[in-house]
């Protein structure tokens, strides 16, 4: 393969496609909220709004890890816009990463041609995991390391030891994952053949001082703010074997470097099979064709390298074993990019492109964001990106509620939140979130039940869920929701007419009439409480419209079904039972009433 000096990059072809790498990426990310801030974002927002300044030595609002440049630099300098723009994170992210495929195609272009500096340079902008870097300020942590450990294999390539220790310092205080740079730099296979030992040892020695210098200012961060890391507090990773976890990790971040996820997906076969004929080829390229072997030969110093990267940045994932986390497999990807290029182009230059081709196909076929917010978290990629977008958007539909409802909040306002769906209340981070947007620690967000046992609470808005709605979240007027917690109260003590009474109340308080799984739960269990009075057909009417609105309540569809067995109707009676238990397995009253119809029903047989 030809070496070549690298043209000006306003010249160079190979260099505007790396540059314009993240355009895809980019592309396959539209439709997801894209920057709003979620979960641990919170911490940091919050105590860059809120907290006490000047500290670079602490978690910045998290216990978890040390990285002053991913949190107090960057949230510190960002916080305020972040808060009020969320978009600027996606743009912000975006101009990032296209410099990032930029300067690492720099970085290899010396040893390397076009083509192929442009495949290793952008090996990392075509990944499902990527996407995730896009969304969330929290991977401000992410993009420093990766930048500034582009920036330094690019001053290494060049024998600039100074900027090359410098970029290698700003990469560790981004993120631990910089100590691979630290390791792996010395190392990086020189543009001209060899490179005197002396010099790599000088390269080695600065490099490991360096390490072990922000080694031990780590440690010294750690223990005097009490920060851990996720190991120490992660039973599954203490009692399993090292070994074990650093084989789980190589595995599902080699599964990652072809945008697959950890979990079997439906493209699966298809990809694998590609890279499986792909293996081949090159195994019988390498063993019939001599002048492969040869350019083989001479590709094993980055085929060596680009391996220790991939094995050294994918051993960080063993810490928080058994959870994964595709963001931490990025950094690997520079590393896993270099060492398949090379090994590809060595056999046939072909074979790199069928490689780009096929990840290109793998990335395109991952799963898109979520355009509603299900229930339940996808069941594939459990941590990736349409987990996090699903997140995203349940947290920016109830901003954008109650902000265009609620401009400001009063100080010391509660504002409720019920029946959210699976794996969302920790985006909120508690009141953080809600501080963070009306700018006002004061403010608390309480859950359904704690205001289910306190009625009297004086609430100032109530938003609720709903999974088949457009929009899917609304507001539950506090007062409708007072009366019909009062009516549970009442229906506990047995006084069905009161209780009755106090729902009637709470469905004509409720304004917003889109919120139909709240008036469905008003109307059924004011069914229950009819029913319980001997009123049959208001029971029934009752049941019926609970159910229009709200298919899954199931007071309702158990009164439905008491009614109808109760009037004759059994055959529809035993249909009601079985939908209500097909959606609540564990419903005993259910199960009990379908058993006394199944014997009436025997009985009339006989």
């Amino acid at each position: 393969m030809t070496r070549a000096s690298a043209p000006p990059a306003w010249r160079d072809p190979w260099a505007w496609a790396s540059l314009l790498a993240v355009v895809p990426l980019v592309l396959h990310s539209l439709g997801a909220p894209l920057g709003e801030p979620v979960a641990d974002d919170f911490d940091y927002l919050h105590r860059a709004l809120f907290g006490p300044r000047g500290s670079l030595f602490d978690g910045y609002g998290s216990p978890l890890y040390w990285r002053p440049l991913g949190r107090q630099v960057y949230f510190g300098l960002l916080a305020p816009s972040i808060a009020a723009h969320p978009t600027l994170v996606p743009i912000l992210h975006a101009a990032a990463l296209a410099l990032i495929g930029l300067i690492l195609y720099r970085a290899f272009r010396p040893s390397w041609p076009g083509p192929l500096a442009a495949a290793m340079a952008t090996f990392v902008l075509m990944m499902e995991a990527t996407r995730m870097l896009l969304a969330i300020p929290t991977y401000g942590e992410e993009l420093s390391a990766l930048l500034f450990a582009a920036v330094a294999l690019h001053e290494a390539a060049r024998g600039r030891m100074a900027t090359a220790l410098a970029a290698l310092t700003l990469s560790l205080l981004g993120k631990e994952i910089g100590a691979t740079t630290a390791l792996l730099l010395p190392w990086l296979p020189p543009a001209a053949r060899g490179k005197a030992w002396r010099t790599r040892l000088a390269w080695s020695g600065a490099a490991a001082g360096v390490l072990i210098v922000w080694g031990a200012v780590y440690l010294v961060a750690c223990r005097t703010h009490g920060m851990r890391i996720p190991h120490e507090v992660t039973a599954a990773a203490a009692v399993t074997p090292w070994h074990t976890r650093f084989a789980w990790a190589c595995r599902n971040s080699a599964r990652a470097m072809f945008s697959l996820t950890p979990e079997s997906g439906t493209w699966d076969g298809r990809i694998l099979g590609a890279i499986a004929v792909m293996a081949v080829m090159i195994a019988v390229g390498l063993a019939v064709v001599p002048a492969a072997r040869a350019r083989a030969a001479k590709a094993v110093p980055w085929i060596a390298w680009g391996l220790a990267w991939f094995l050294a940045a994918s051993a960080a994932s063993t810490e928080v074993f058994p959870t994964w986390s595709p963001n931490r497999v990025i950094f690997a990807g520079i590393g896993f990019g270099v060492a398949i290029t090379a090994l590809s182009a060595a056999v046939h230059p072909a074979l790199a492109a069928i490689l780009v081709a096929v990840r290109l196909l793998a990335f395109a076929v991952s799963a898109g964001p979520p355009t509603m917010v299900a229930v339940a978290p996808p069941e594939t990629g459990t941590t990736g990106f349409p987990y996090l977008a699903r997140m995203q958007r349940h947290v920016r539909d109830v901003r954008t509620l109650l902000q265009s409802r609620f401009p400001a909040l009063a100080h010391g306002a509660q504002v409720g939140l019920t029946h959210p769906p699976r794996m969302t209340e920790y985006a909120f981070r508690g009141s953080l979130g809600l501080q963070v947007w009306y700018r006002d620690t004061t403010l608390r967000v309480i859950r359904d039940t704690e205001f289910g046992a306190h009625p009297e609470w004086d609430l100032a808005a109530i938003v609720t869920y709903q999974e088949e709605t457009r929009p899917q979240v609304m507001l539950i007027d506090p007062a409708a929701m007072r009366h019909y917690l009062q009516a549970g109260a009442s229906v506990g003590r047995r006084s069905w007419q009161a209780a009755a009474d106090e729902l009637t109340l709470a469905d004509s308080l409720q304004l917003d009439r889109n919120a139909h799984d709240f008036l469905g739960r008003v109307a059924g269990r004011r069914a229950f409480c009819r029913l319980a009075l001997g009123r049959m057909a208001d029971a029934e009417r009752d049941a019926r419209g609970a159910l229009a609105m709200a298919p899954k309540v199931g007071e309702a569809r158990y009164t439905l079904a008491a009614v109808l067995a109760f009037t004759g109707r059994r055959a529809e009676a035993r249909r009601q039972l079985d939908t209500l238990i097909a959606l609540y397995p564990g419903d005993r009253g259910a199960r009990a009433l379908r058993d006394s119809v199944r014997s009436w029903d025997a009985r009339a047989l006989r």
